[in-house]
């Protein structure tokens, strides 16, 4: 049973394997574009949002902002539009007027994006849980029984082999049976 689990957990292994290596790239890239590519601002020229619609029409509060909008930005005297969800750049509030301060690629200034992680904690909570399966399991499965030393501290029961005594010293048991072989034994109650 122990082998099944050892080897049918694989796939779950190689699952977490790639959450945490995609959380990696994830995080990385980010935090190279942060440092290698310019910022400029953004205004908003039109935004909608058909959740926000639908959650007033029902007299609701929108949980899961998304709009989708068009964006003007100048890159060296060159007017860019941009058009499309604003999650895709980062943003969760798009409305018509806002200036919104972005990055851009320098080799493509097409490429644009807040570089704001959504749903980064949610990420996080779910590489930590990956990360602390793939321990439990690489210790249960494989690395406990490496670690474990045969030897002196495996006593099986004989203590004395336990402490490093190979050939434990006998018990004498001449004194106590001497005491029983002299004289008369006394007895408890009547004779």
């Amino acid at each position: 049973m122990f082998t099944l689990f050892r080897y049918g957990l694989i796939p779950i292994v190689i699952y977490c394997v790639v959450v945490i290596a995609a959380g990696i790239d994830v995080y990385s890239t980010n935090v190279v574009q942060k440092s290698t590519w310019p910022q400029t601002v953004v205004t908003v020229m039109q935004s909608q949002d058909f959740g926000q619609a639908v959650a007033e029409f029902r007299g609701t509060q929108n949980t899961f902002p998304d709009p989708r909008g068009t964006v003007k930005y100048v890159i060296d005297g060159e007017t860019y539009t941009w058009q499309g969800r604003g999650r895709d750049i980062g943003v969760t509030v798009m409305n018509p007027g806002d200036q919104i301060n972005i990055y851009y690629n320098p080799k493509n200034p097409r490429e644009i994006s807040t570089l704001v992680l959504l749903g980064a904690s949610t990420g996080s909570i779910i590489m930590t849980v990956a990360f602390a399966f793939l321990a439990f399991y690489f210790w249960f499965f494989w690395l406990r029984g490496f670690l474990r030393r045969s030897g002196s501290d495996d006593f099986d029961g004989n203590v004395a082999e336990s402490f490093g005594d190979k050939h434990p010293t006998a018990i004498i048991r001449a004194p106590m049976e001497q005491s029983f072989d002299r004289g008369p034994r006394a007895t408890f109650g009547k004779r």
